[in-house]
């Protein structure tokens, strides 16, 4: 039976390269025009649509913003761990912000959870 090439998009190291190069110099979310353009010097380089070029920004900034939150929940946890503060009870996930919390507010309001992820939806 012949195999069906894949559908998913595998950067190659050239085009990896570049996009990350890009991503460091401070493109964070490209435009239309800006994607055309980007998609067409990757393209010397390998297959690739705009479309791969779009969710490629939007997914690194993504994992860029997850290692941030990250490498805080870590610091915080060190920090509040070592200075061994009694009337504070650190909380700490990937849904909300990183702060300490108050003993007596040990589970957050569901107003706060509502602040902390309240960002525009994005139809799927």
């Amino acid at each position: 039976m012949p195999q069906v090439p894949s559908t998913r998009w595998c950067p190659t190291p050239e085009q990896l390269m570049i996009l990350e190069e890009m991503y460091r110099s401070g493109v964070r979310t490209p435009n239309a025009s800006q994607i055309q353009q980007i998609t067409a010097r990757l393209s010397y380089y390998g297959r690739i649509e705009g479309k791969n070029v779009f969710y490629w920004f939007q997914n690194h900034k993504a994992r860029e913003r997850q290692k941030l939150r990250r490498r805080l929940c870590s610091h915080y946890q060190l920090l509040y761990s070592t200075n061994s503060l009694p009337h504070h009870q650190f909380y700490c996930s990937q849904e909300a912000p990183v702060f300490p919390l108050p003993l007596h507010h040990a589970t957050p309001s569901p107003f706060l959870h509502q602040v902390s992820n309240s960002s525009p939806s994005v139809p799927s």
